[in-house]
């Protein structure tokens, strides 16, 4: 019995060793451009930025192995965020909602501007007031808020009470072997 446990141990720990992970992360330019995006800007003592939804998708999209970023990209698409950037701190607002027609359709232009320099499309649906951003027609960074699952689950109760009972279950059936019930 002893064997088999160890045999097991040793199989698992192989196994844990053996699986890899890639971390690579993001090249020069493409941390340029979340560094760009990760920016803050102070306005009446508070910090606003992009919300951690938006910039967890940047991320992701850039992590692709299938998107190249120069230079020149970088740069240009740093020089919009810093001029959408700009419109809001000039604004002197920290929620969008708050923003001018005119100020708004400014900081659209930054941003498919933005997208333009590398190849993406942004897709606007005033009817939800959403932004999409499109690679290939493919979505890529949405600020629409995710669904949420609501309501209990059960799941992990019923696995959770199944385990429970098979170790009772166990444990019953060793104490049975070891006559320990007998008297």
């Amino acid at each position: 019995m002893k064997k088999i446990i160890t045999a097991i141990i040793c199989i698992a720990l192989v196994t844990a060793v053996c699986i890899s992970a890639s971390a690579a992360g993001l090249d020069t330019n493409k941390k340029k451009v979340m560094d760009a995006l990760k920016t803050s800007v102070k306005i009446d003592g508070k910090l606003v930025s992009l919300p951690t939804d938006l910039l967890n998708q940047a991320e992701n999209y850039l992590l692709r192995d299938d998107v190249t970023v120069t230079a020149v990209q970088a740069d240009a698409v740093v020089g919009h965020v810093k001029d959408a950037n700009d419109i809001i701190k000039n604004a002197g607002i920290t929620k969008i909602e708050d923003l001018t027609s005119t100020e708004r359709t400014a900081l659209l232009d930054k941003i498919y501007k933005a997208a333009e320099v590398v190849g993406l499309t942004v897709a606007v649906d005033s009817a939800k007031n959403t932004i999409s951003i499109l690679a290939d027609g493919q979505l890529v960074a949405t600020d629409e808020p995710a669904l949420k699952v609501t309501g209990p689950n059960t799941t992990s109760l019923v696995v959770f009470s199944g385990i429970v009972f098979v170790l009772i279950a166990g444990c019953f059936v060793a104490a049975r072997k070891a006559k320990l019930f007998e008297r």
